[in-house]
């Protein structure tokens, strides 16, 4: 009997020494779980900081090079300008746009003549300058001694003069017994400008627009002073 006791209270001392060592080792499990899981989110968050970093360096990288590639160009397009002066560059433009430019015989006279739809003009251009000035001379005329005509000439010629930027001015030839009209233009010629032919184009068409301006004020001149007889 005495050994049946003995034998049953061993039996429930195991028991209950399994179930505690049990119940000890989950809770070292839980506890190592609890350690692994901080540790394993702060790795993931380095592990994305780390990826960002290299993510901008890649981007101040390529903006690094497309600062050099920029900076690249513009020294090649310096460099290509000082190769390039403004007077060649004039004469190149104006053979682009259908015109022949020819130059005088003498040493000291650097003016450069061509025609344009019709019309002569000679121009001067310096590679140690940035503008091309161009005149149109004696386009027009009125008679010295008909003081009813040289008055309406100088009155449309302010009038041109306040609504194109082409100057108008008149000169007195008083051997010829004449007024002479002519128009001159002054602008900024440089090979970093767009589409330079077109930018040519249009500073001649406004000597066109300067005649017209000055022709149609005379006329409308004479008709108002004919409506007023």
């Amino acid at each position: 009997m005495g050994i049946i006791i003995a034998l049953t209270l061993f039996v429930a001392f195991a028991i209950v020494a399994y179930f505690l060592n049990k119940r000890e080792k989950d809770s070292l499990i839980d506890k190592v779980h609890e350690i692994e899981t901080p540790v394993s989110g702060q790795k993931a968050q380095q592990e994305k900081e780390l990826k960002e970093k290299h993510e901008l360096k890649e981007e101040d990288h390529k903006e690094l090079n497309e600062q050099k590639e920029e900076k690249q160009e513009l020294m090649e397009t310096n460099e290509k300008t000082e190769n390039f002066g403004t007077r060649e560059l004039f004469i190149q433009t104006l053979k682009e746009i259908g015109c022949q430019p020819t130059f005088a015989e003498e040493e000291d006279d650097d003016r450069i003549y061509f025609a344009y739809q019709g019309e002569h003009f000679f121009a001067n251009a310096s590679d140690e300058g940035l503008y091309v000035h161009i005149w149109d001379t004696h386009w027009g005329h009125v008679e010295l001694y008909d003081i009813d005509e040289f008055s309406r000439l100088k009155r449309a010629i302010n009038s041109s003069n306040l609504n194109c930027s082409t100057i108008t001015v008149y000169t007195i030839d008083e051997e010829g017994k004449c007024v002479d009209v002519h128009c001159k233009s002054t602008f900024p010629f440089l090979e970093q400008m767009p589409e330079l032919g077109n930018y040519l184009r249009g500073e001649l068409n406004d000597f066109f627009r300067a005649h017209r301006l000055v022709t149609n004020e005379m006329e409308k001149l004479r008709e108002n002073e004919q409506a007023m007889k």
